[in-house]
């Protein structure tokens, strides 16, 4: 088959009967009173993804974090741009499987594909989203809007994503690797839960409602959990202060911990795990948490951030500062 094939085939469904992918460009309709929010993420092979990764799990990956892009914002998804750089002729059973699994995530998050890009490329596989969402007028959630004594709140456990990454060897040889057969030491299942939640993030679109309501700004953890909330202070110019505590990791990554397997401040810095972080004003923070299973507060936002000052204060449970080696990812 060639390019048009392909489309015809495999990715035409996708749009879900709003439209064919034979023109030159989509013709969206945005409802009134409302304002586009566009985010765009790129997944390469050998970095975001192995090699041996199955089409399914890259499909998952790839549309779920731009979802979740969209989610920190407080947007309801719209729709989706899909461009692919293949470097082999896919194999019929590889569309089937990508086109089947992105399938899945448009029909549980209600997106569909408005159109997109399909080329050959002399490297490895790399998979671009344009993920489109609407908020009402005026009612985008930023990363600058944090004020002194919010409410640090995130929206589940982290560190489970990273758990999976090193179960996938997919690390730099300098970070700290552990044998797969010791997690299952751990519980019946382990393995695979932390690899699928390194494929399959979750990306918080259900707290949408909830988070226009009650935050003043917000992100997704992608990067780390001490990168983001970094990004939320600098862009807010305030300091934050977060507590070391069990309720930052799932049960899963907890019996690791507490099993010597890996150190929890490196969960911490992991990334890949798409909850939220959430200021809220501490009169509100309890309503917040009441109406978000699973969301814990982790600490609170302090007073302005000079030049030259650690955004980010970790304390034990003592209140004695921690020292911290590495926020998160950086791709340079």
């Amino acid at each position: 088959m060639n390019e048009f094939d392909i489309i015809a085939k495999y990715f035409a469904p996708l749009t879900m009967g709003h439209g064919a992918l034979d023109n030159d460009a989509a013709v969206l309709e945005i409802p009134p009173g409302q304002e586009l929010i566009v985010t765009t993420d790129t997944l390469n092979e050998g970095t975001h993804f192995l090699k041996s990764a199955s089409a399914a799990d890259i499909a998952h990956k790839a549309l779920r974090v731009s979802l979740s892009d969209l989610a920190a914002m407080g947007a309801h998804p719209l729709s989706y741009q899909l461009s692919l750089a293949l470097p082999d002729r896919p194999s019929a059973q590889w569309l089937t499987d990508f086109t089947d699994a992105l399938m899945r995530v448009q029909e549980a998050f209600n997106i569909f594909c408005s159109g997109g890009d399909t080329t050959g490329i002399k490297g490895p596989l790399s998979i671009s989203i344009t993920a489109m969402g609407c908020v009402p007028t005026g009612g985008a959630l930023t990363r600058s809007d944090a004020q002194e004594g919010d409410a640090i709140i995130m929206t589940g456990p982290v560190g489970d994503a990273y758990i999976g990454l090193h179960l996938l060897s997919f690390l730099s040889p300098d970070l700290t690797f552990f044998p797969a057969a010791a997690v299952n030491d751990f519980g019946e299942g382990a393995e695979s839960y932390f690899i699928e939640r390194y494929y399959k993030p979750q990306p918080r679109l259900d707290l949408i409602d909830l988070m226009r309501t009650y935050a003043h700004a917000a992100i997704d953890i992608s990067d780390g959990l001490l990168a983001d909330l970094s990004h939320i202070c600098q862009a807010s110019n305030l300091k934050a202060e977060i507590h070391m505590h069990d309720t930052l990791f799932s049960p899963q990554a907890q019996k690791m911990i507490t099993g010597g397997l890996v150190p929890a401040q490196e969960l911490l810095s992991g990334g890949d795990d798409y909850q939220l972080l959430c200021a809220v004003a501490p009169e509100n923070a309890e309503a917040f948490l009441a109406a978000a299973p699973g969301a814990v507060q982790i600490g609170h936002f302090t007073g302005a951030l000079t030049e030259g000052e650690p955004p980010v204060t970790l304390l034990d449970k003592d209140d004695q500062s921690l020292p911290i080696k590495h926020t998160g990812w950086s791709h340079f």
